[in-house]
């Protein structure tokens, strides 16, 4: 088998005495490895990137006051929560 870098031939070395119910389980820590916490965090900073570009783009004319006032008297009271407590 070739290898693509000194760690993985390292890695390698490691592993290949080791009796096969280890081997199963080592292989097990690097699929949760990769699909859990690489891939998660990668998908976690594209959200985030994506998130953030729209940031900035918000133009308004109106005074903060003018705004904040606006978004308090488009409320609309509800009862939508009595139920539940």
């Amino acid at each position: 088998m070739q290898t693509k870098t000194k760690q993985e031939e390292e890695i390698l070395k490691e592993i290949r005495d080791l009796p096969e119910i280890v081997q199963k389980k080592i292989f097990k820590i690097i699929h949760f490895f990769r699909s859990e916490i690489i891939i998660s965090e990668t998908l976690e900073e594209t959200a985030t990137e994506e998130f953030l570009s729209v940031c900035g783009t918000w133009e308004d004319k109106r005074s903060i006051d003018k705004q904040i006032n606006d978004i308090y008297s488009s409320r609309k009271s509800t009862n939508r929560t009595e139920k539940l407590f």
